[in-house]
């Protein structure tokens, strides 16, 4: 109880401080959460954290996009869009200089919209603007084959397009990295 009358008995400049010092603390603390660039997890990892949306990823959801680096990592996506979102502009996600260097990449990994099996994304046919929509909103959709891309884009709408040609302004339209 002593605790509690002195505390409630501070004068006005000790309260002040006291105040000031709680907020400036809350505020540090707000910022070094902020702060946290993208958590890479060893390549062999069957689950990480999206650096864009910050889900939980499971390396074996019909959805998930993965980025692998030379030094044995890599980063876990959500989806197609999120990755996407954070290759063509990792600096907005915070992301090191070697995870923003694409001569780090080793490898991009998409699931076939049909089959679900990884595939390469370098050489991916990728759909942008469909109107089918991914488990959490509009998305783009890989696919290993050409022929099947261009079939789904004549049955959904939508363009083909490879990776190199997604713009960070693309991602953005689909809801992703906002």
């Amino acid at each position: 109880m002593r605790l509690t009358t002195e505390l409630i008995s501070l004068d006005g400049h000790r309260w002040r401080a006291w105040l000031f010092a709680f907020c400036l603390l809350s505020f540090a603390f707000c910022l070094s959460a902020c702060a946290k660039q993208p958590q890479t997890v060893k390549a062999e990892a069957t689950s990480g954290n999206c650096p864009v949306c910050g889900m939980q990823v499971n390396g074996a959801d019909e959805t998930t996009a993965e980025i692998y680096y030379n030094d044995g990592t890599k980063l876990m996506f959500e989806s197609p869009g999120d990755l996407l979102a954070f290759y063509t502009a990792p600096g907005k996600y915070k992301a090191t200089p070697a995870q923003q260097d694409r001569n780090n990449i080793t490898r991009i990994a998409f699931k076939d919209y049909q089959t679900h099996q990884p595939i390469d994304g370098r050489q991916a046919a990728i759909v942008y603007g469909s109107r089918v929509e991914g488990p959490m909103g509009p998305d783009f959709f890989a696919f290993n084959k050409r022929a099947d891309a261009d079939a789904f884009v004549a049955a959904n709408g939508g363009k083909v397009v490879g990776l190199n040609d997604i713009t960070p302004e693309m991602a953005q339209a689909l809801g992703h990295g906002h």
